[in-house]
């Protein structure tokens, strides 16, 4: 094995030979990392000229590349190869586009101007997605609405009513949603709603087992026993307990049917296919096998083997247990935001879409050649970890994801749009390139994906659900993707505690961007109390994340950030208080409300000045992570004081605007 077969195989795969950190530290790509990256998208095995030789015949045998971008509305010629061939074009079932065939001409296929989809052309029975894109997603002006906008942000989990079984329902963000509308917010954002895995224990949104499925725990139980009252306790959710006492209700509300129920779940069931009878068959087996695949018998690792057919037959009432908590999590969903538009909010619901999967779950197992084995998602050091991170999550191949057409990246972005009126996707740096480190401890580094079709892909859906998407831009940025996001109609993330100038201060909100949701942080960062307090720099240094050197750095910078801050709101005000309030909280969103960004968001933990943080990074037993219970009840949010300035500020922009 020669350095330069190898070198010439990681460039053809993506992998990049070096790097640069947010510190400007070049990084150059070690032979071990590559070698562990190759492996992971199955290339490993093989000398790399022999893999090399076998790729690119692969792909010159290809009459078509196999993903196709095109602008809709536009004829187009498609250059094939080896000949002139027969062709036919199956559109995107949504449209109402006929369907085309013929024979190329001097090696040209001549597509006809195509609506907004994604199609297939089929030549020699090789299929290739044509991506009929708009020139730019859905944004405030597209859908008739005038900037800028606000909501609130919360964490779904932790609604608390007398209703739910200490597990925030969608009947509960229904509820919320029709109290803050009635204070003037057009949205309402929530954490990742995707499946977490019914044996896996997992309680991250972030860490799914599944984005094209929805989050059970979150299902609104038709009768809830005397039992659940305990679990609804201010505090931390019991995730445990409460779903014991949530699938003991589900079952029996599932086997007591009444005969439009049972007529309406097959009806659910036939229109998802094979993906959901996949889902819910894994749900099954993990159960009886454990929540990891890759340690269940050898026949089950895989959905198209002759024994998960036979477990499906044998346990098909289990499986269809499964099929109906997906049904009435899609339902309740679905309710959710019909309300929250009933109730007068312009976009609704507000949801995310996690960066990836667990390597031990139902997507890899669904979907094994679309993903990399034995590597992680993670990022080098960045504002967010000085010791960069890894996220225990599985990458999408950008290999692997061409031999499988994008299916699975179009299912993802289809359920995640089509739930809401906006909708963020976190890390859209992975757009352009992922941070891949290896499992056995070789240093990791980026590798490349295919930008154009994944943003292309990302308009057409957004267009068919007529969604608002948001690209959180943080980190260690691609150059030009800002850029790339806004020709896109992709709003991007202005967060105020990143937001800095040349000389490191604080930016005023008026300097942010126009296309972007500004906020002061998010679930992963310091809430504005916590920031004022340098509360996360103290845990940090607790929890091993900062040495003392670090740690005296950041409470300098933190004390001086205090004055600008305070400055920014008031610049007559004397010495900064030792501590903020709830009504020094709501100033300090109002100053957001009056700057350039065209989208607001407040976090609900803000609103009512919480110090603790949703999510501490880099911990996983030191915090409580994904388990903070919202401090008043869906009940109590019907007059929310410290809404007000707020509102009123983005009311005398969009007046001022006009």
């Amino acid at each position: 094995m020669t350095d330069t077969a190898l070198d010439a195989l990681a460039a053809h795969a993506g992998i990049f030979d070096r790097y640069r950190d947010l510190a400007d530290r070049e990084h150059v790509t070690s032979p071990d990392t590559k070698r562990a990256l190759l492996a992971a998208m199955g290339l490993g095995e093989d000398d790399p000229s022999d893999t090399l030789r076998r790729l690119q015949a692969e792909r010159d045998a290809r009459p078509l590349p196999a993903a196709i971008v095109v602008r809709a509305g536009e004829p187009t010629d498609l250059r094939v190869r080896g000949g002139d061939v027969e062709w036919r074009l199956a559109p995107d079932p949504r449209t109402a586009e006929p369907l085309h065939g013929g024979r190329s001409r001097e090696g040209i296929i001549g597509l006809p101007a195509l609506p907004v989809g994604l199609h297939l052309v089929i030549v020699r029975e090789a299929h290739s997605v044509v991506v009929a894109a708009p020139e730019a997603a859905p944004d405030l002006a597209l859908r008739g609405l005038d900037a800028p906008r606000w909501g609130i942000t919360t964490a779904l989990y932790g609604l608390r009513s007398d209703a739910n079984a200490g597990i925030g329902t969608y009947r509960d963000l229904a509820v919320a949603a029709e109290a803050l509308a009635r204070q003037g917010a057009d949205f309402i954002g929530i954490n990742p709603v995707h499946a977490l895995g019914a044996a896996s224990g997992s309680i991250s949104p972030y860490s799914p087992t599944h984005r094209a499925f929805l989050n059970t725990d979150h299902i609104e139980p038709r009768d809830v026993p005397a039992e659940a009252e305990a679990l609804r306790a201010p505090g931390l959710v019991d995730y445990p307990a409460s779903r014991r006492v949530l699938d003991q209700t589900l079952r029996q509300s599932y086997r007591t049917m009444n005969d439009i129920e049972a007529r309406d779940l097959q009806t659910f069931r036939s229109r998802s296919g094979t993906a959901l009878q996949d889902f819910a068959t894994f749900e099954a087996i993990s159960l009886l096998h454990g929540a990891d695949w890759r340690c269940w018998p050898e026949t089950l690792r895989r959905p198209t083997t002759a024994a998960v057919r036979r477990f499906a037959v044998e346990n098909e009432d289990e499986i269809g247990y499964h099929a109906y908590l997906q049904w009435q999590a899609e339902t309740q969903l679905a309710e959710a935001q019909r309300r929250a538009k009933c109730a007068g909010m312009a976009l609704g619901l507000y949801v995310d879409l996690a960066i990836g999967v667990r390597p031990d779950g139902a997507e890899v197992w669904a979907e094994p050649n679309s993903f990399a084995r034995s590597v992680s998602l993670g990022t080098p050091p960045d504002q967010f970890n000085a010791k960069g991170q890894v996220w225990g999550l599985a990458p999408m191949s950008p290999l692997g994801l061409q031999e499988d057409l994008f299916r699975p990246f179009v299912d993802t972005m289809r359920a995640v749009a089509g739930h809401a009126g906006l909708a963020r996707i976190d890390h859209i740096l992975g757009f352009v390139r992922c941070f891949w480190v290896p499992e056995d401890g070789t240093p990791g580094t980026y590798v490349r994906y295919p930008t154009d079709i994944l943003l292309a892909i990302t308009k057409v859906e957004a267009v068919h659900a007529g969604c608002i998407m948001i690209g959180e831009d943080l980190g260690v940025l691609p150059d030009g993707l800002r850029e790339r996001l806004a020709e896109a109609n992709l709003y991007g993330c202005s967060v105020a505690q990143f937001e800095r100038g040349a000389d490191g201060d604080m930016c005023h909100p008026s300097e942010y961007r126009t296309r972007a949701l500004a906020s002061f942080s998010t679930h992963d960062t310091p809430t504005v109390r916590g920031f004022w307090q340098g509360w996360e720099i103290e845990r940090q240094a607790a929890f091993g994340q900062l040495d003392e050197e670090m740690a005296v750095r950041g409470r300098q910078r933190r004390d001086w950030d205090r004055r600008r801050l305070h400055w920014l709101v008031d610049e007559a005000s004397d010495e900064p208080p030792g501590d903020l309030n709830v009504d020094d909280v709501a100033r300090i969103h109002a100053l957001l409300g009056e700057g350039a960004s065209d989208l607001l968001a407040v976090q609900l933990d803000d609103v009512f000045a919480r110090v603790e943080q949703q999510n501490f990074p880099g911990t996983v037993d030191e915090y409580p992570n994904w388990r903070l219970k919202c401090p008043v009840s869906v009940g109590e949010m019907d007059e929310i004081a410290a809404l007000g300035p707020v509102r009123r500020a983005v009311d005398r922009r969009r007046m001022r605007d006009r």
